[in-house]
């Protein structure tokens, strides 16, 4: 049993699976148009469709895979689909919009809205399709149209969304490429936060709203599956959450970075320091000893090539980044640039894929210089990595893992500081870190400057280590992240079957890790989990809570690329 992505040329069906593969439902397989009529619901119960001219050209495969049992989940359907789908279209819809669920429980959300960008169609529909969410204008009263509809068809379904999804997710997390190299006349840098979409009224900043929009398709799939769904989970063991801490050192004093990293080590924690080759107090003797317990990266400065050419600045990116590992004898396996300096739309992230690098930290304050809306999510609504992708589908090696928090936007006596006092920051970062641990179970990226620790944000960087402690979030660095994404994305599930009692399936990677965990639900069709098993040996296991549902948490061995599982439910 596995879920079908249809898959053409130039679509965006590889970021589908990307965002399925996030979430940890690891069990999907893309399909092309001349594949659907051949799927078998019993085999394949749920297909989804992204939007473009193919899904309508096979809209008559589609149909008939939901009539036979199956369920459709397509985006902005058209013609025969959405004719099937009671929907007719009324022509395309002016973004930005918002998402407000009103019969479609979503993971991590309890009534807040969902920014939307992209495409978006207004729909009327007609019977037997029942509304389970409304697009609306943001902060506009009239205009609102349904957003997902679902409809019965023959012994299946087909569900509507009046949006593009993946791309919205894309521009949300990336920015529109529209806004590529766009540089505000106040500033001289281009920088990811000019390419922020534009959302609307910032009312969504206190939620990852990119993520949670992601989880939503994941959680439509997985309830129209007709199993218990075992999950990859996505944090480290069974953690609810994580801070993920680093500091720039820009001009530090090497003492000042072993006092900010002896700190770090003290309370449990690992952090990645980030070097300007070109310009740095940092030895290879001292970049051994920081070694001992984090991690290094290169932090490249471009703002000297302010207003050059964009391949003047990727050449100099490059340059940069072959500087460090050389100097250092270290490989550049994460990055921040210098004042988050940027190069075109993925043109710069395409050179970091070519070099190696395997996660980019410099996507943070994406509504740095436009407002002052201070949340952690603020502009992008990122908190989990992802693959980067072009916007004609083709996914770049590189993670991208937003950055929600810079002591010197937000402590700092600059004028584009929100100035935030000690106190005032305990009472902001407790928020965020209950909201992680209790609701949204993702990260927190945090960079605390050596050279600001000491002159101001100590306070500050001691409240995040010991308020992370306080909720049980572990503290990795970048590096230690990646090591686990890296490793965990080579992990699917197959052979999944269910027979009313007993659920079996396979897990099998190219990479293990000790800290990998399979999420099982506790309860499903009246059934409760009794007892799992791991190659026929008795698994141990730990029942919790994750987006307010039961589940069990079952630890991988540590060594171990593959499991064969069985879960009995009673």
């Amino acid at each position: 049993m596995h879920t079908a992505i249809l898959s053409v040329p130039g679509d965006l069906s590889a970021y589908v699976g990307e965002i399925l593969q996030t979430w940890g439902l690891a069990m999907f397989a893309r399909v092309g148009p001349d594949a659907v009529g051949g799927l078998d619901p019993a085999e394949v119960p749920v297909l989804v469709c992204p939007a473009s001219a193919e899904a309508d050209g096979c809209a008559e495969a589609i149909v008939d895979f939901a009539r036979r049992g199956g369920t459709a989940i397509c985006c902005l359907p058209g013609g025969e689909l959405a004719a099937a789908a009671g929907l007719t279209s009324e022509g395309s819809k002016e973004c930005p919009l918002r998402l407000r669920l009103t019969d479609l429980p979503a993971a991590g959300l309890a009534g807040e809205l969902l920014p939307i960008v992209g495409r978006a169609e207004t729909y009327a529909f007609a019977e037997p399709a029942r509304p389970l969410a409304y697009l609306s204008h943001a902060a506009r009263y009239h205009g609102e149209s349904v957003g997902i509809v679902k409809t019965p068809v023959g012994s299946g379904c087909i569900i509507a969304l009046a949006f593009d999804l993946p791309l919205c997710v894309l521009m949300l997390r990336q920015g529109d490429p529209a806004r590529a190299e766009v540089v505000p006349e106040w500033d001289g840098c281009a920088r990811p936060s000019h390419i922020a979409a534009d959302i609307g009224p910032h009312d969504s900043g206190w939620v990852p709203f990119a993520d949670l929009l992601s989880r939503l398709l994941v959680d439509v799939v997985r309830r129209h599956l007709p199993a218990p769904v075992p999950m990859l989970w996505h944090l480290p063991g069974e953690a609810a959450g994580l801070l993920v801490y680093s500091g720039d050192e820009d001009v530090a004093e090497t003492a000042w970075n072993d006092e900010e990293m002896d700190y770090v080590a003290t309370a449990g924690g690992r952090m990645n320091l980030y070097i300007i080759p070109t310009d740095t107090h940092s030895t290879p003797e001292d970049v051994r000893r920081y070694r001992r317990n984090h991690d290094v990266g290169p932090h490249p400065n471009l703002r000297p090539l302010d207003g050059r050419s964009v391949a003047e600045r990727l050449a100099e990116f490059e340059r940069q980044v072959r500087l460090f590992e050389e100097t250092f004898g270290v490989p550049a396996r994460t990055l921040r640039n210098h004042c988050t300096a940027w190069a075109g739309y993925m043109e710069i992230v395409e050179v970091m894929e070519r070099l190696g690098v395997g996660m980019d930290a410099n996507y943070f304050s994406g509504t740095y210089g436009r407002d002052r809306d201070c949340a952690p999510y603020g502009g992008f609504g990122g908190a989990l990595p992802m693959r980067f992708c072009r916007p004609d589908g083709r996914l770049i090696g590189v993670f991208q893992q937003h950055t929600h928090i810079a002591d010197d936007v937000m402590f700092s006596d600059a004028e584009y500081s929100y100035k935030f006092s000690p106190v005032q920051f305990e009472v902001l970062l407790r928020r965020a870190f209950s909201d992680i641990a209790a609701h949204f179970h993702t990260a927190l990226a945090v960079c605390i400057h050596p050279s600001s620790w000491v002159k101001y944000s100590r306070p500050q960087g001691r409240a995040l280590l010991r308020q992370a402690a306080e909720f049980g979030l572990p503290i990795w660095s970048f590096d230690e992240w990646l090591d686990f994404w890296q490793a965990r994305d080579t992990w699917r599930f197959g052979d999944l079957s269910w027979d009313g009692t007993s659920l079996t399936f396979t897990a099998e990677g190219r990479t293990p890790h000790g800290q990998l965990c399979v999420a099982l639900p506790i309860h499903y069709a009246g059934r409760t989990l009794a007892d799992v098993r791991m190659d026929a040996e008795a698994a141990p296991w730990r029942r919790t809570i994750r987006y307010g549902e039961p589940c069990a948490m079952v630890p991988v061995p540590a060594g171990k690329c593959k499991a064969a599982i069985a879960a009995a439910y009673v």
